[in-house]
């Protein structure tokens, strides 16, 4: 293990391309994925297999991880086998997932009491973004190694936004899927909307497309839910999960959301309907179900 070799735990939908991004810049990278079988590619190319979080972070000088939830990411860096079990002193681990506020300022203080450090570095983008290494990036942390880790997320991301506190990158991350929850709720609206006041919603999206008003998301998404194609870039589940953390930072914070407390409502009705490992966009199935009765 050098100071600066490279290791990634949880290849997922975002995970894996960010990982195969690094393995291609070259950087010698161990890993490992709780389904063994998401890391094969990676393996193939070169990358090394570890059997848990703790030989990832033995094999290297900084652990990225990417994982679904705030649960997740405490047991790949806290539980008996991981990251900081693993962890040499000054190393650093480096999280991109979407998790709480109050999770990352106490595995910074964490890892810091242990001798190492913890960044948090959320992205924003999708699938697509994360392969072409055109993420926007938010790194929350201490100076010195944010600055040891800075050229790798800038092979992850085409921006790189730096924050003196962990939390406060977990915050701003909040903040830009507040707006991917209010987005795609609005837009669900409309389409139905349009639909029972017998107007082409095709009509709606091209006007839009016009005007000031329009969003790259609102003609992606709103063409796939009229095409009714829910195959998930980012699971209702997890955004789920994420209007989950806004709420509970924001009541920590002082900050009303009612908004986004309707937006629970409509997701919190899609999961039960079964739509949680569909694309968030399928929340336009429960207005639509709403419409028919």
């Amino acid at each position: 293990m050098t100071p600066d070799s490279v290791g990634f735990v949880g290849l997922g939908m975002m995970g894996a391309p960010m990982a195969t991004r690094l393995l291609k810049a070259g950087h010698r990278l161990a890993v490992y994925n709780r389904t063994k079988g998401k890391a094969e590619a990676l393996v193939k190319q070169g990358a090394e297999w570890c059997e848990s979080p703790l030989a990832v972070a033995g094999a290297s000088g900084i652990v990225f991880s990417m994982v679904s939830d705030p649960p997740a990411l405490e047991e790949v860096s806290l539980g008996r086998q991981g990251i900081l079990a693993g962890l040499a002193k000054g190393c650093i681990h480096v999280d991109l997932s979407t998790v709480s506020p109050s999770v990352t300022r106490d595995l910074a203080q964490r890892y810091r009491s242990a001798g190492c450090f913890f960044l948090h570095a959320p992205v924003l983008g999708g699938i697509s973004q994360a392969a072409e290494g055109t993420l926007l990036v938010f790194a929350g942390g201490d100076k010195e190694p944010y600055y040891r880790v800075e050229p790798l997320l800038r092979q992850l991301g085409k921006q790189v936004w730096r924050f003196e506190h962990a939390e406060q990158a977990s915050h701003l991350k909040l903040l830009c899927n507040l707006f991917i929850a209010g987005m795609i709720t609005t837009l669900a609206q409309a389409l139905v909307f349009a639909q029972k006041a017998d107007v082409d919603p095709r009509t709606l999206l091209e006007v839009i497309g016009q005007s000031q008003l329009n969003a790259p998301s609102y003609q992606r998404k709103g063409a796939a839910m009229l095409d009714g194609n829910f195959a998930p870039r980012f699971f209702l589940e997890h955004m789920l999960k994420d209007i989950n953390l806004m709420l509970g930072a924001a009541k920590e914070a002082g900050a009303p959301l009612p908004a986004i407390e309707v937006a629970h409502r409509l997701f919190s009705d899609a999961e039960r309907a079964g739509f949680g490992k569909e694309d968030y966009s399928s929340v336009v199935k429960v207005l639509q179900a709403q419409t028919a009765k």
